[in-house]
């Protein structure tokens, strides 16, 4: 997806590119036409910069956690799986050098249960339903909501965990 993203931008600023480079057709309006065209490239660089940097923040925050989980390895691209695998060897590397290695060699883990930090589930997110559908929004069953095509609810994370792995749902 951000390859395509990346592919179209190049496109688009090659055809801004293009315009300024014939002078002898530039206007006044198709001057001011190359200007927004070039403000919305801008502004989609900033935005998949952004998204990535978002990404690889979550990526070191929960790296432990996803590279113990074959799940969620999976979800990552090859380039941030490699990445996380350096990120946790020179992380453990750096708190070894740091505290752990002071440890008796039964605590020298970083794994051991409570020290892997793990995301927040019932974390609130935005989403758009692609689908009809109702979602529980508690472990009861008592609690629904009434998924509808296009609009958007604010909802924990772990009630619509399975519809967005399912692709019912998007989170924006």
């Amino acid at each position: 997806m951000v390859s395509e993203m990346l592919e179209q931008i190049r496109n688009q600023q090659e055809y801004v590119d293009s315009v300024y480079e014939d002078r002898t057709q530039l206007t006044e309006e198709k001057s001011f036409v190359n200007k927004l065209y070039q403000m919305e490239i801008d502004r989609l660089r900033y935005m998949v910069s952004s998204y990535l940097r978002t990404r690889l923040r979550k990526i070191e925050k929960f790296a432990i956690h996803i590279l113990q989980d074959e799940v969620l390895t999976q979800r990552l691209s090859v380039k941030e799986r490699n990445f996380a695998q350096q990120f946790v060897m020179l992380f453990e590397s750096h708190v070894n050098d740091l505290a752990i290695g002071k440890f008796s060699k039964d605590n020298r883990t970083l794994t051991a249960d409570g020290m892997v930090s793990e995301p927040n589930l019932d974390s609130f997110v935005f989403c758009q339903g692609k689908e009809a559908g109702g979602v529980q929004c508690d472990d009861k069953g008592g609690d629904f909501v009434q998924v509808t095509s296009a609009d958007r609810y604010i909802l924990r994370y772990r009630s619509v965990q399975e519809h967005v792995q399912a692709g019912a749902i998007d989170l924006i």
